[in-house]
């Protein structure tokens, strides 16, 4: 175990899916993050450039499920759908550098914005009469027109490594492309931070959650709406309610940090 790493299995040993334990994890990671210079270092750029979202907790949990996956099956594949700027992406790469771990990263996003009407009336309009458009101001589903192919490369270059490194599937992960691409992944960590509607949440689990193995994870973003605990922000009920889908598809809710919620393939469906 390097130094200042969370250990995987104690977190899911002791975790315990109550206000208390939910808190408790929450400000333990948090906490976590101040002990180990690689993980801060990467967090704090990330914040004061403005590249990411998410809470400090996080890190220390993707380094910890990065050491677990190499314990248990030394090589592995990584994906994420929805990159934004390249927080979560660069993160995986950094540890895998830095921890030696044999990850080979993948990534979905069209790397565009997808920005919403400028136009006062038009607004107020689509708000009102359009319940999908409504839906998506909601989740924060809009994203201003960026070159964000430059500035997740930019993001690389800063810690001294390629994003031409990443397997980059650039689209939707809706797109017909994409799913015929990504069929044949055999993913053991599967991050889902897409598109934040309901019928967009439950379509990635639907599509990509069977690409996880067996003894693999699923960790779905902005999902912690329906948690108990009351020190972090819960994300979107939306969201949470798509996460209904995954004991149906062989998963277990095993651990919960924050609106980041763990999910665990079961080895035998």
């Amino acid at each position: 175990m390097p130094p200042y790493a969370i250990d995987y299995s104690h977190l899911v040993s002791h975790y315990q899916n109550t206000a208390p334990g939910n808190d408790h994890i929450f400000i333990l990671l948090n906490q976590a993050i101040q002990q180990d210079p690689l993980l801060l270092k990467h967090r704090r750029f990330i914040q004061e450039n403005h590249l990411g979202f998410g809470e400090d907790a996080f890190h220390p949990l993707w380094q910890a499920l990065m050491l677990e996956a190499h314990r248990r099956f030394q090589e592995f594949n990584m994906l994420e759908i929805g990159v934004f700027k390249g927080q979560i992406i660069s993160l995986w790469k950094l540890l895998s550098q830095h921890h030696r771990i044999p990850a080979r990263i993948h990534a979905i996003s069209p790397l565009e914005g997808q920005p919403q009407t400028n136009h006062p009336l038009l607004h107020r309009l689509l708000y009102h009469l359009w319940p999908p458009y409504r839906e998506r101001i909601i989740n924060g589903d809009f994203y201003q027109t960026e070159n964000y192919h430059e500035i997740v490369s930019k993001l690389f270059q800063h810690f001294q490594m390629d994003f031409a490194d990443i397997s980059l599937f650039r689209g939707y992960s809706t797109d017909p492309d994409i799913l015929s691409a990504t069929r044949n992944l055999k993913l053991h960590i599967l991050y889902i931070d897409g598109d934040h509607t309901y019928r967009g949440a439950c379509a990635d689990i639907e599509n990509f959650a069977p690409l996880v193995v067996p003894g693999g994870w699923l960790i779905m973003d902005d999902a912690g709406a329906d948690l108990p605990g009351t020190t972090f922000w819960k994300g979107h009920p939306s969201v949470s309610r798509a996460c209904t889908l995954l004991p149906g598809l062989g998963f277990e809710n095993i651990l919960n940090v924050g609106h980041n919620r763990v999910f665990h393939r079961r080895s035998h469906l």
